[in-house]
């Protein structure tokens, strides 16, 4: 456990800043390049506790990789399907991204496979994705009372299926699209609400077809064929978003983000900054790009209140906690309505994230749905805080520390390393005492 002393000042963010590639993608990137014939090259590759799980995996399942750290480049000879068979489990630690994307891969692989998890992905319900990969032919059987070690046996004849959102899941049709691109028949997912859409991106960019309308996306096997492809992975819109809500909070900061995703499905936060009245400027848009990126130009501006609707929360669901502070130093009254789905997704996010911001005098009303946070509320430092093993939340009170000139401690902040080990190395090149 290591913790973290926060300085006794106010801060300012002036300067540029690149923040590491985007994980999300790179997940997703390494899975296809891996099923995929040929050979694939992944540039701004960042190197995190989480993907260094990714890897690890498919390294164990035969998939060779070149790594070079010092320019971020990753070479991935495909398998074109043909992993090895292995005695031991597949750990994923607590990588809940990881968890249903492998599901759906080895629903379609003709062995017998283990997945061990950590502590918390251990007891993270999986039951919704398992019911479906179960209807489309695979066999999944857990080994213990907890949703982890899972065993699973795929199959080269899985079925298609129709299937009808109950939970607006970005993991959980991720999980399914994976598992349908080797089934003998067309999938089809119909849509509660959009969400974060990487995977069919990503897919149809190595050679999958899938077709994605308002209220349906069709993922049509016979056309898939996976082939090894060149691609940049863009700064991750989620890191940005720290930077973008500490800028637009401290007085007098003038900060430039370069190359940072813009994927529309991705970047919620910007729409909520702008609603709460915030001007963030994009220059140097991409032109052919697998997914877009830009430069953010971000200045401290005064907040106010705003109702965040049900069909933004998807696109906010690892901003949450930094949202929540933003409407904390605003004007009026922010709600973010109908967080159910949300709330089964991230439910121990949400509870950590009250009660940490509480420790700085921040209060707000969590329910199953909706979450209303009152503005204007004075960080009045109570206690130290803790991330909870959570790098969000981590990184969010690591944020909330520039705003006070009271110190306190931030406990397991070890907890950023899941998807940005250098957070506070980066963040001190460009704060400036107020």
């Amino acid at each position: 456990m290591f913790n973290f002393n926060t300085q006794p000042k106010k801060y300012k963010f002036k300067g540029d800043m690149t923040v590491p590639g985007d994980k999300s993608i790179a997940h997703r990137a390494i899975i296809l390049a891996s099923l995929a014939k040929g050979v694939t090259q992944i540039s701004n590759f960042s190197f995190s506790e989480d993907l260094s799980t990714t890897v690890k995996l498919f390294q164990s399942l035969g998939v060779k990789m070149y790594i070079e750290p010092s320019n971020k480049d990753m070479i991935i000879k495909g398998s074109n399907r043909n992993f090895n068979p292995v005695t031991h489990n597949l750990n994923l630690n607590n990588v809940g991204e990881l968890q249903s994307l492998i599901m759906g891969m080895l629903a379609t692989i003709p062995d017998t496979y283990t997945l061990q998890g950590g502590e918390f992905l251990s007891k993270r319900p999986s039951d919704n994705l398992a019911v479906l990969l179960s209807d489309m032919g695979a066999d999944l059987t857990r080994l213990s009372d907890d949703y982890l070690p899972l065993q699973i046996t795929g199959s080269d004849n899985l079925r298609g299926i129709t299937y009808q959102q109950d939970i607006a899941s970005a993991q959980i049709k991720s999980g399914l699209i994976f598992a349908s691109l080797y089934a003998d028949s067309e999938t089809e997912i119909l849509r509660k609400m959009p969400t974060r859409d990487h995977t069919e991106v990503l897919a149809n960019y190595f050679g999958a077809d899938i077709v994605t309308n308002p209220d349906v996306i069709i993922v049509n096997p016979k056309n898939t064929n996976l082939t090894g492809q060149s691609l940049t992975i863009p700064g991750d819109f989620s890191s940005a978003a720290l930077y973008i809500a500490g800028a637009l909070l401290s007085e007098d900061s003038d900060l430039t983000l370069h190359r940072v995703g813009l994927n529309s499905t991705r970047t919620g936060l910007l729409d909520v900054a702008r609603q709460m009245g915030a001007k963030v400027e994009v220059e140097n848009r991409s032109t052919n790009s697998v997914e877009p990126y830009g430069d953010l130009i971000v200045k401290s501006q005064k907040l106010h209140g705003t109702t965040i609707a049900a069909k933004q929360v998807p696109f906010i669901i690892d901003e949450i906690p930094i949202i929540a502070l933003m409407a904390s130093q605003a004007t009026g009254t922010t709600i973010i309505e109908d967080v159910h789905d949300v709330h089964l997704q991230i439910s121990d996010r949400i509870r950590n994230m009250r009660v940490e911001l509480a420790k700085l005098g921040i209060v707000m009303e969590v329910n199953d749905d909706s979450i209303v946070i009152q503005g204007n509320q004075p960080i009045r430092v109570k206690d130290d805080v803790d991330s909870h093993n959570d790098h969000r939340i981590a990184m969010m009170l690591c944020v909330a520390s520039n705003l006070t000139a009271t110190p306190f401690q931030i406990k397991n902040i070890e907890a950023i390393d899941i998807s940005y080990p250098d957070f506070i190395s980066d963040m001190r090149k460009v704060l400036v005492g107020a």
